[in-house]
């Protein structure tokens, strides 16, 4: 059976990845009317993550006689390892923490004020469903499907930890804010480290809906994005950095435990055995290398507009 290869998984996020630059772009131009109305942002959504996110693997996999199930790691898992995952997306919520403070440090140090993505903010029960589906569902399975499906399995011919910390690279810089790429690093790595362990994109798919669903709830509560809340000019103490620093080491170690418990799956075994067929070229990173000149570039472009 056909398999992704390391080029093609490239290929297929920096298509997606300029694609959705070129989108927001087009919408953008005519006065970012998705922000304003939602029911449009719920269509720009599901265009931009079904048609531009999902649809070019969907295509490329069908063209090469790839099977889906294996691209998108769409596997039976186990509720044991369902659990576990749950579990140590918790805790990982104090080693984020932990990057999101280090994120602000760095930003006074550099003497840039510390920037979060701008989202709709929901105002009514009306509202908070409409931004629960195209925010806290469309996005978390697609995502899901490019980054901890395709792009897992095309890098990890080379290693399921080399796929995990590529992959994971690639979605920080999907988002496209610079001040977040080390939180958004974290957290997709965590992710990824999920989904191999259990042998299934589907605790992924799981814990990306509570992260961005509980965004969109506590920004609902508190009437403002959630991460400004957490996030202060003067940034945080240092006291507060060495007790956020030593919980998530503590926090590190239990997540530690709780990843041996994990059920392995065999899925888990066949990508072991390939990983060692080695690179016969470095084709593989012109895409990441294109992908990242993008990124500087249209940070360039927003900085100088």
């Amino acid at each position: 059976m056909n398999q992704l290869t390391m080029r093609s998984a490239g290929w297929i996020f920096f298509v997606s990845y300029v694609m959705g630059i070129l989108f927001t772009a087009w919408i953008s131009s005519k006065g970012s009317p998705h922000h304003d109305n939602l029911m449009l942002f719920l269509a720009y959504v599901a265009v931009g993550q079904i048609v531009l996110n999902v649809i070019p693997a969907v295509i490329w996999c069908r063209y090469r006689k790839i099977s889906l199930r294996t691209a998108f790691r769409l596997h039976k898992v186990s509720l044991r390892n369902i659990i576990l995952s749950l579990l140590i997306f918790a805790l990982s919520q104090i080693i984020l923490l932990f990057f999101h403070q280090i994120t602000e440090v760095v930003s006074q140090w550099l003497g840039v004020s510390y920037a979060t993505s701008h989202y709709p903010i929901a105002d009514s029960l009306f509202s908070l469903g409409i931004l629960l589906l195209s925010i806290g569902i469309i996005p978390p399975i697609c995502e899901e499907l490019l980054f901890r499906g395709v792009l897992l399995s095309g890098y990890g011919k080379r290693g399921l930890w080399f796929a995990a910390m590529v992959s994971s690279f690639l979605f920080a810089l999907f988002h496209d804010n610079p001040y977040r790429l080390i939180e958004l690093f974290g957290a997709a790595l965590v992710s990824a480290i999920i989904v191999i362990r259990s042998g299934s994109i589907i605790p992924g798919i799981i814990v990306h809906m509570i992260t961005n669903s509980t965004y969109v709830i506590s920004s609902y509560i508190q009437g403002g994005d959630m991460l400004e809340g957490i996030t202060t000019s003067e940034g945080p103490s240092l006291s507060i950095l060495l007790l956020t620093g030593f919980a998530s080491f503590i926090t590190f170690m239990i997540c530690r435990w709780l990843y041996a418990r994990f059920d392995r799956p065999e899925t888990e075994v066949r990508a072991k055995r390939i990983a060692s067929a080695g690179i016969r070229s470095l084709a593989w990173i012109i895409p990441i290398l294109l992908s990242i000149v993008v990124f500087v570039i249209k940070f360039w472009i927003g900085q100088s507009a």
